[in-house]
């Protein structure tokens, strides 16, 4: 693991900088500083880091952590006002393109799944993905999870899912809110010896991420889709400093030794689409979500998918957000039983290449 000379500074910023959703982040310099060195898979050996991979600088562009927007929202995107057609999910009957999703939970757990109010909701937004990158599900009970998506599958899909709870051995600080995928089987295969949590001795990250390697089920297999997805948590206190550390992440699972090369971000990432593309580079990386809030009263836009332009060609450039409260004529309050966050999605072709 190379040294991070900059931690001391880094430090100071991240302990001087407190954020809270009032605060703006356009006050911020415009600064430079020697990113993290590689992040490694927990559950192997060290590899050595791939040329050029180890050490960059990367350049800080003001944009906005978890602030409103200056105004109201730029137009719908373009899957229209209410994200994909609920209609495209009806067991199995829905074109080839893979459809792959984000969505903060904010604390969903035990009592919103015995919430026969919260529960048909919940099922019928998740049945519009067939993959999605779930956070802040609060694990609370062994068989919450099976429970969970045995509810979900009642709506006639085939639902599984892979958590950081699987991953033997890890501390178990932050086991009771975990990252978690949900994914369609007759849509998507996972390979689960591939799941592992990004290591992170130093804890630039305050919560760890979830790598998953998925293969198109409804594709040839010689010719199907693969690619890693990465469940991303920011933590808001520690925003600044957080998204910084993206490029690395992505690099670091691109290098990690299976020789994946499309590597998707999925997560609640603090920032919006301006403050995302000016970390990770906008002319590599796209943003499925640039003109929609991603909170249930239109104030944020915090969480999205990054996909890099370049490696990823299977993306179609599609994405938006599923509002279900307009879905579901709900009141905010509502809404918020189920969750404070809308999810984001994007589309991609099954095929490789």
């Amino acid at each position: 693991m190379i040294p991070w000379r900059g931690a001391l500074i880094a430090g100071l910023l991240a302990g001087g900088y407190h954020l809270s959703q009032n605060y703006d982040i356009d006050t911020l310099r415009r600064s430079a500083l020697r990113p993290l060195g590689n992040f490694l898979p927990s559950s192997s050996e060290p590899k050595p880091p791939a040329a050029g991979s180890d050490e960059r600088f990367v350049s800080f562009t003001p944009g906005r952590l978890a602030v409103p927007p200056d105004g109201p929202l730029g137009p719908d995107g373009p899957l229209g006002p209410d994200g994909p057609d609920p209609n495209r999910a009806i067991d199995g009957q829905r074109p080839g393109d893979l459809v792959i999703a984000s969505w903060a939970l904010g604390g969903f757990g035990p009592e919103q799944l015995a919430d026969e109010a919260v529960m048909p909701i919940f099922a019928s937004v998740i049945k519009n993905f067939d993959i999605i990158a779930l956070q802040q599900v609060r694990v609370s009970q062994r068989d919450f999870l099976p429970r969970l998506v045995a509810r979900i599958n009642r709506e006639g899909r085939q639902y599984e899912y892979l958590s950081s709870g699987d991953i033997s051995g890890w501390p178990n600080d932050q086991q009771e809110e975990q990252v978690v995928f949900l994914f369609d089987s007759r849509r998507a295969y996972a390979d689960r010896t591939q799941l592992y949590q990004v290591a992170d001795p130093d804890r630039r990250l305050t919560h760890r991420p979830l790598v998953a390697w998925f293969r198109a089920a409804q594709a040839d297999p010689r010719r199907a889709w693969t690619f890693s997805l990465v469940n991303v948590q920011v933590d808001l206190a520690r925003a600044r400093g957080e998204v910084e550390e993206l490029p690395n992440l992505i690099n670091a699972v691109a290098n990690d030794g299976r020789g994946e090369d499309d590597v998707i971000l999925a997560g609640l990432f603090q920032a919006d689409h301006a403050y995302l593309s000016g970390t990770v580079g906008e002319k590599r990386f796209w943003v499925a979500n640039r003109d929609r809030a991603t909170d249930v009263e239109g104030r944020f836009q915090t969480s999205n998918l990054i996909i890099d332009r370049r490696s990823t060609s299977e993306s179609l450039l599609r994405g938006g957000v599923t509002d279900f409260l307009r879905l579901h004529n709900l009141s905010i309050e509502n809404a918020k039983r189920v969750s404070p966050y809308l999810p984001v999605h994007a589309e991609f072709s099954p095929w490789e290449g």
